[in-house]
């Protein structure tokens, strides 16, 4: 188990998209928000070597901008 700073210690943590603090619920309304649509977002999750994190955390994100556009 990997034990983090608790939140407010002013450590910048980053965890893959959904399984922080923040969850999906937040990303989602990210995603769907027509007033974020135009703002560039930069992805700072963990990475391996191979960044194959990102390849499922953009899947998770766009995932979630599919579901705006199909509700």
């Amino acid at each position: 188990m990997i034990r983090r700073p608790p939140a407010g210690s002013r450590v910048d943590r980053h965890e893959h998209i959904g399984k922080g603090k923040i969850g999906l619920d937040a990303f989602r309304y990210i995603m769907r928000e027509p007033r974020f649509r135009s703002i560039p977002k930069v992805l700072e999750t963990p990475k391996g070597k191979d960044m194959a994190e990102d390849v499922v955390n953009l899947a998770t994100l766009r995932s979630l901008l599919q579901e705006s556009v199909n509700t």
